[in-house]
């Protein structure tokens, strides 16, 4: 699993690479949290255009750290699911709670609106 954190202005945009599963939850968990204090980002978009595959363990981390943000007034966003994690976050009926984009430039405006 590779991670980066980018700014996009106020908002912090994590792209994640590989494959998200129980051994790497956690990994997600704590480095996005520290970097969500660190940069005092309130709104996070999550970009998925290279994650192959997400677990229900780890699915539940973008629920957590969705509510973690809602709790000190920002949000969560995510966009460019592959096929395959689509249907996970379809199952799981995600984009009730949090915006589900085409595109990196959808989810930043989504996000950006919710934190402003």
């Amino acid at each position: 699993m590779e991670i980066q954190f980018e700014k996009a202005g106020p908002i912090l945009v994590v792209t994640l690479k590989g494959r998200l599963d129980a051994t790497e939850q956690n990994m997600i968990k704590d480095s996005v949290s520290r970097e969500i204090e660190s940069s005092g980002s309130k709104g996070v978009v999550f970009d998925l255009a290279g994650l192959e595959y997400v677990s229900s363990a780890g699915f539940r981390e973008f629920f957590l750290l969705g509510r973690q943000l809602q709790r000190i007034g920002g949000g969560l966003a995510v966009c460019a699911l592959q096929p395959a994690v689509q249907r996970i976050f379809d199952i799981a009926q995600f984009q009730t709670a949090y915006p589900v984009c085409a595109t990196r430039d959808e989810a930043l405006v989504a996000i950006g609106s919710s934190v402003a």
